[in-house]
């Protein structure tokens, strides 16, 4: 059978806790291909496994920008799971690697980065997206067909420029965690501060990575990808997570500015 993951080091990541990456594969569930959906929910035990193995890898594998960081990474993860499918493997371990996918795809956004990822402000951000990640609105910004119709050569580059057009937030968060007295005040930003606002943006656009780069897993492997219509605008999932038959979502057009 190959193999779904990387070996395991015996460092860790210390960016984010892989309590996270479980979110993001839950805010994830509406918008993967249901067939597939349905797996990732029936094997939770499996991908968090799986995210938890991803943060044992080397520390370049967690560096975006970096030579052989997350971009590459990723779309090494994302072929090797094709390669399992297509030969069968079970599913439980299918899972097990779309949880590393998800751990890569926070290392991708996160807002404290490099040197900056074992600072206080970036534990403390880790914990206030744990605690404030029941209360996000779960948004999908949308599927990106040159990725999911693109080749597995084109992963890295698709994912660098996802990276280079997102908004840098660690500064924005360093400041807020100062206006309440510091990191370890984190507890008194409330649900209107800008650090909440950055984990929502984190967390959902990991998400939205993920649901992207598993739909490429999926159609390559040979599976259906339904499309999303989004025609302009973002999609909020109302109600209980599960996998999308219906789509009880909110749609809001996307700003032109």
């Amino acid at each position: 059978m190959p193999a779904v993951l990387l070996p395991v080091a015996l460092t860790l990541c210390l960016a984010h806790p892989v309590e996270l990456d479980r979110e993001v594969g839950r805010r994830a569930l509406p918008w993967l291909p249901p067939d597939l959906a349905r797996q990732v929910q029936r094997h939770e035990r499996d991908f968090a496994r799986g995210a938890a193995a991803a943060a044992a890898w080397p520390a370049h594998h967690h560096q975006p920008g970096a030579p052989g960081g997350v971009e590459a990474t990723l779309a090494l993860q994302c072929r090797r799971i094709v390669t399992a499918i297509r030969a069968r493997a079970p599913f439980g371990e299918v899972v097990a690697g779309l949880g590393a996918v998800a751990h890569l795809c926070l290392d991708l956004n996160l807002s404290f980065r490099g040197p900056d990822a074992g600072t206080a402000y970036a534990h403390s951000f880790a914990s206030l997206m744990r605690a404030a990640g029941p209360r996000i609105p779960l948004v999908f910004y949308g599927q990106d067909p040159r990725l999911l119709r693109g080749s597995g050569e084109a992963l890295e580059s698709a994912l660098t420029r996802r990276r280079q057009a997102r908004p840098s937030l660690g500064s924005i968060v360093r400041e807020d965690m100062d206006r309440v007295g510091g990191p370890g005040r984190w507890p008194a930003l409330d649900d209107r501060s800008s650090s909440f606002g950055a984990a929502s943006l984190v967390l959902n656009h990991s998400a939205s990575d993920f649901t992207n780069l598993a739909s490429w897993i999926w159609r390559a492997a040979g599976g259906y990808v339904p499309d999303i219509p989004m025609e302009g605008t973002i999609l909020v999932w109302k109600g209980e997570v599960r996998p999308r038959e219906t789509s009880p979502v909110i749609r809001i057009r996307k700003s032109r500015g």
